[in-house]
């Protein structure tokens, strides 16, 4: 019995390399630029392309394309289609709603593409740079003549964000925490594994006291609990549960930004039928309440594609008045959103999306894989109180870290084959 010899694959050629700069481009700008964000990804579509039509798609990993992921964001946007048989919406309307689910779509050239170790670790540093950036932009800026610079009329309140919104900054930050972590137990040197821890507390020490969205406390804790679950596995769940009840309470107690956003939340959710100006979280229960009574009128279908406006500002209409019957084109939850213009069918489709792109994540075990996973619930449960797989920034950047970690080819192309003996008599 003779050992195979394996020769593994030739490195990617300058332009793969581009291919994959490019897509790491595009999802660093999206943090701070929708033009940027655009150019970059229409730049590596291209490559894309040029790749694809090149002797250089040998580079491309088609053995672990996620097949199941495909077919779930086929069956989740066919859906929508059949929903525009039935919609009372214009029809350049119902397609620009079909349109705002492209960026799921971008999860499949990415994966073909960022199937290797090398560019997975390039876009994570590229990604915790930038984000760094941005953490010292947010305390400069609180410096007091760069803050009047900024701002000729200061408000104490007022609190700047230097990413596109402060939900996307509270979540970006809040997935810092745990990368920067993740370098600095990487480190072999002492003072460089230090350095990314301290850059990890810079992080969590902005979210609890300077960044304002929500978003990111969730992000938070749901991270801190799939971290256990990926060092402990079940066992961890519950671990990770009460380390995040434990992070919850201390940053509500210590943190008066943590205190006074989650208090605030809470009256404007007792208040919303008294306020006279409109609030964030009174808005929601707005939303949310108009929104199942469309549900409860078409459960199985929905109003179909593109006509929640329109079915929501009758219904608003007639019970309330003032800001309370103010149109709104989008309940602030993707699940209430989906089941109210496709119905609870739309509804399984979406979750069913979501749960293959879970599985295809920890199909290989591959750390990057859990990672990718963790960001997918994180967006799941933020997605309870907003549109985040739609919205523009959030949307592209799930898109991204899940096509660029999801699939995991080890060196040297088919591990299964890597590891086969073969017999000459």
């Amino acid at each position: 019995m003779i050992a195979a010899s394996y020769s593994p694959p030739a490195s990617p050629s300058a332009l793969v390399t581009w291919t994959q700069n490019a897509a790491i481009f595009a999802v660093c700008a999206n943090l701070f630029s929708t033009a940027l964000a655009n150019l970059g990804f229409a730049v590596f579509l291209v490559l894309f392309l040029c790749v694809c039509a090149s002797d250089q798609r040998q580079h491309l990993d088609t053995k672990n394309f996620p097949v199941g992921v495909v077919i779930a964001i086929g069956i989740y946007i066919g859906w929508q289609v059949v929903g525009l048989s039935y919609t009372d919406a214009p029809m350049s309307y119902a397609l620009k709603s079909i349109f705002s689910d492209r960026k799921i779509l971008y999860i499949l050239p990415l994966a073909l593409t960022f199937s290797d170790e090398r560019p997975k670790t390039r876009f994570l540093s590229a990604f915790l740079a930038t984000s760094t950036v941005g953490l010292l932009a947010s305390y400069a800026l609180k410096i007091k003549f760069i803050h009047a610079a900024f701002n000729p009329n200061p408000d104490p309140s007022y609190v700047f964000y230097v990413f596109r919104s402060h939900a996307t900054q509270g979540m970006v930050f809040a997935i810092c925490v745990f990368l920067a972590f993740w370098f600095g137990f990487k480190q072999q040197i002492p003072a460089r594994r230090w350095a990314f821890y301290a850059m990890a507390g810079a992080f969590l020490l902005n979210l609890a006291t300077l960044t304002p969205g929500r978003s990111g406390y969730v992000v938070f804790l749901v991270l801190v609990v799939w971290t256990f679950a990926i060092w402990r596995g079940f066992k961890g769940v519950a671990v990770g549960l009460v380390a995040a009840l434990c992070f919850g309470l201390m940053a509500f107690y210590a943190s008066s930004s943590v205190h006074n956003r989650m208090m605030e939340g809470v009256a404007e959710a007792r208040n919303y039928l008294t306020s006279r100006a409109e609030t964030s979280l009174g808005r929601r229960v707005i939303l949310y309440q108009t929104t199942l009574d469309m549900i409860k009128e078409r459960p199985a279908f929905g109003v179909g594609t593109g006509g929640f406006k329109k079915h929501f500002s009758a219904i608003a209409a007639e019970k309330y008045t003032g800001w309370r019957a103010v149109p709104f084109d989008d309940p602030h939850n993707q699940y209430l959103f989906i089941a109210a213009e496709n119905g609870l069918i739309g509804l399984a489709t979406f979750l069913f999306m979501i749960g293959m792109m879970l599985k295809y994540c920890l199909k290989g075990g591959s750390i990057y894989g859990k990672m990718a996973a963790g960001c997918v619930l994180a967006w799941s449960a933020t997605s309870l109180f907003s549109g985040h797989f739609r919205t523009f920034p959030e949307g592209h950047l799930i898109a991204f870290i899940v096509g660029i970690l999801m699939v995991n080819r080890l060196p040297g192309g088919d591990p299964l084959q890597a590891r086969k003996p073969s017999t000459a008599n």
